[in-house]
This record gives C-alpha cells, sequence and structure tokens, in this order.
C-alpha cells in the first residue's frame, strides 16, 4: 500500500517521484494501491480521473488536507480491506501507521516534512468533520494551491511538530533524499542506522539530447542561434533566490550582450521578480516561461547552454519555519540533458552538485560569486564540456530512475525480512 500525498497530474518534484515508484512497485509486487489526497476543483478532478484510468493499479483519492487523525482512520480501514504485506509513506506523517498495524513500513522523508511539518489540522477531536468532503471544498483553492498566511502555521506549528516527530520515531526505515535530509532525521532522534540516503530521480531517456534538438527547440522557443541561454527551472517562491540571479545576470550583461534567461515555473513572487527585472533593465533579457508540464521541460534544456539554480535558506511564520533546497531534482535533470549547470551550496544540493565535477556550486545569496562562476563556465568551453560529460555519467549512474527506484524496492524488501526474523 502506497500512501502518496502528492500525486500527478499535479506537477512537482515529489508528483514526478510518486508517478514513478508506484508504475515500478506495480510491475513487481502482486497488486499495488495508492491512497492520495482527494481534489475537490471538478476541472483537477477530471484530469485526476483520466489519469488514473490509465495507471493499471487502483489510486484511491480519498485522504483529506486537513484532517490528520481523520485520514489516519481511512488508512487503518484501507489496509483491513487490502491485507498489505507492507506500507511505503512518501512522507514521514504516516510513520504511525506501523504501530497501528504491525505491518513493516517505509518512508521517504525530502525534508520539508521536518522542517514544516503540514498536517493540516493535528488534533483528534472534530478531525472527521475538518477533514470532511465539505470542508475542503470550502477552503478549495487556498488548500490545493497552498496559500495559506503565515499565522495558520504559527497556529498548529507545536501540536505539528510533536505529531511528526512521533511518526518518524515509529518507522522502520527512512529513505532521505539527501545527506542534508538525513541530518535532519538525526536532528529530530531517527538512529542513523535508519536512514538510507537516495538522491535523484530521473528519466535519463527522455532528457537525453538527439542531433538538431538544440535547433529545433530554440527555433520552438523563438530564440536566436547565437543567444547565449541560461536557464533555471523552480516555482517562483522566496527559497529558488530568482532575485539574485537577476542581480547576477545584470552583473554578466555587459561581458556577455547576447545573454538570455528563461524562467520556468510559477508561485506567488512571479510578478515581484518581474518588476524586479524591469527595474534592472532586463526586461528585454528575461523571459518568464511560467508553469510548464513536465512532460514538455526537456526542450527548455536543450535550448540552453547553462543551467543555474540560486537557491538560499529562507523563513516562513515569523521565522519559525525553514524552508530550503533539500535535493534539488532539476539539477539532476540538467545532468541527464547535458547541461553544464553552477547552483548554491545550500541545503541538500552538495547530494546532487560535486563541485568541479558535474557542476559548481557557490555560496548562496552571493550574486558576485554567482555571477563569477556562471562567466567561468561561458568562457571556458572545455570546462564546459567537461562538467557535461560527467553530469551525463552521474545522471545515467546514480539519479536515473533505473539506479534510484530499486533502492526503495530493497528498502520495503528489508523491512519486510526484518519483520520476519522478528516473528521467527
Amino acid at each position: 500500500m502506497l500512501v502518496l500525498t502528492e500525486f500527478p497530474p499535479a506537477v512537482g518534484g515529489m508528483q514526478t517521484h510518486a508517478r514513478h515508484l508506484a508504475a515500478h512497485l506495480s510491475r513487481r509486487a502482486d497488486a499495488v494501491e495508492v491512497l492520495t489526497y482527494r481534489i475537490t476543483d471538478p476541472q483537477l478532478a477530471a484530469q485526476a480521473h483520466a489519469f488514473d484510468s490509465q495507471c493499471g493499479y487502483p489510486v484511491h483519492r480519498v485522504l483529506s488536507r486537513l484532517g490528520y487523525w481523520h485520514n489516519m482512520a481511512l488508512l487503518l480501514d484501507r489496509v483491513r480491506r487490502f491485507r498489505p504485506d507492507a506500507i511505503y509513506a512518501s512522507t514521514v506523517f504516516y510513520g504511525l501507521l506501523r504501530t497501528r498495524t504491525d505491518l513493516p513500513l517505509v518512508c521517504r522523508s525530502v525534508g520539508n516534512d521536518v522542517l514544516r511539518p503540514w498536517l493540516g489540522y493535528p488534533y483528534r477531536a472534530f478531525s472527521r468533520l475538518v477533514g470532511s468532503r465539505a470542508v475542503q471544498h470550502g477552503l478549495r483553492w487556498w488548500l490545493e494551491h497552498a496559500h495559506h498566511p503565515d499565522w495558520v502555521d504559527r497556529l498548529f506549528r507545536r501540536a505539528r511538530e510533536q505529531l511528526m516527530r512521533d511518526a518518524a520515531a515509529s518507522q522502520c526505515r527512512i529513505l532521505a533524499n539527501s545527506d542534508f535530509t538525513a541530518q535532519l532525521l538525526q536532528g529530530i532522534g531517527v538512529a542513523r542506522s535508519r536512514i538510507d540516503v537516495a538522491a535523484g530521480g530521473v528519466d535519463c531517456v527522455r532528457f537525453e539530447q538527439a542531433a538538431g534538438a538544440r535547433q529545433l527547440a530554440r527555433h520552438k522557443l523563438g530564440l536566436r542561434e547565437d543567444d547565449v541561454v541560461l536557464l533555471t527551472v523552480c516555482r517562483l517562491v522566496a527559497k529558488k533566490g530568482v532575485e539574485i540571479l537577476l542581480k547576477a545576470l545584470a552583473l554578466l550583461r555587459p561581458e556577455f550582450p547576447a545573454l538570455k534567461l528563461v524562467v520556468v515555473g510559477d508561485g506567488r513572487k512571479r510578478k515581484a521578480y518581474m518588476a524586479r527585472a524591469l527595474s534592472l533593465g532586463l526586461a528585454d533579457v528575461v523571459r518568464f516561461a511560467g508553469r510548464v508540464p513536465h512532460e514538455d521541460i526537456p526542450p527548455f534544456f536543450w535550448a540552453s547552454d547553462l543551467f543555474v539554480l540560486a537557491s538560499y535558506e529562507s523563513l516562513h511564520a515569523g521565522g519559525a519555519a525553514r524552508d530550503v533546497e533539500t535535493m534539488g531534482r532539476v539539477l539532476c535533470e540538467a545532468n541527464a540533458a547535458g547541461l553544464p549547470l553552477v547552483a548554491t551550496a545550500s541545503g541538500g544540493t552538495p547530494s546532487v552538485v560535486r563541485s568541479g565535477e558535474n557542476g559548481l556550486l557557490v555560496a548562496p545569496g552571493d550574486p558576485r560569486a554567482l555571477a563569477d562562476a556562471m562567466a567561468r563556465v561561458l568562457r571556458d568551453p572545455q570546462l564546459a564540456a567537461q562538467l557535461r560529460a560527467a553530469g551525463l555519467e552521474r545522471a545515467r549512474s546514480e539519479f536515473d530512475w533505473s539506479a534510484v527506484l530499486p533502492r526503495h524496492e530493497m528498502a520495503i524488501a528489508r523491512a519486510i525480512a526484518d519483520k520476519s526474523a522478528q516473528a521467527a
């Protein structure tokens, strides 16, 4: 049984991981079923139904984004009906299922479940009411697009954190997406022996650049052959550091007059970043492409000369909640596309980028350091080729789904074997 809190057709790193993992395990197990959040928006629900119908395994969209303990009741009922041999959850939040079912359980942590435990309403009282379809429908936009004010995090933070810690302590094994996330888990008391690190998750074949792909992609995107194209792909939120990238771009422009920046992604800070680009005189240099379906992303990589991610740690809820890049799947995708990259050494990015090998790392929040690193790659074709080749090799051997998914399968098999050994 897979408890996947985020699932396609919504777009994001967790959704991509969930889709590939469920498909992989459905080919390996006798039976698999997915439980995920319900969708109340009629248009999104229709898209979800179309996606689910072609999965080849049952998808139950029954969980609430609000009522944690109501979700636990729903999951326990599903365990009794489905009778799985093991449970996998995409966050540490549902680790309590192990003590309530006595089943082997493996959870994945991407770090944000520890840093910002979004458990909705964390109390038992009224959980069924709060988790009802009617309440979720009333708060539909707010919940399904995460546009909630900081005071909500502050109000429930202590109870959510305690619940998250209890859940993390209950699990058999946890798969962390980076060394940074592993350290966060250790910081809340999880023994290192129960943590495996598995960074990555990319379809290298889909991102592989065929002959002529660069020219075709540039033509479709309206870019000239002599443009020097930088690319960033991210949600337009504070931690992505897009304003730092814009400042670095302004520093680079005198040396590289043909410079262009393509920003793929959307978010609450889009208007602020567009205004910032205008104030820096970059209106004709920066293109905000908006949200792009994940299957349409590869041509943006192929059309570009350099990928850049300028993330840094940001704070929310009056400084109580941290938001940081815990891995950076887009860095794996840049490597898979054969694109040299520059990123900031923030959070979990060093688990993906070995500076000087498959990319360059700089200190976060420093536009000059970012500009210097970008200029270094753009000036030196030999360095760019070296980063490109090493990135491709690392993507194929470490970040591809063919390497990542067997590690998840092994963790589940190990949890089942440990449980059998204890019973014997």
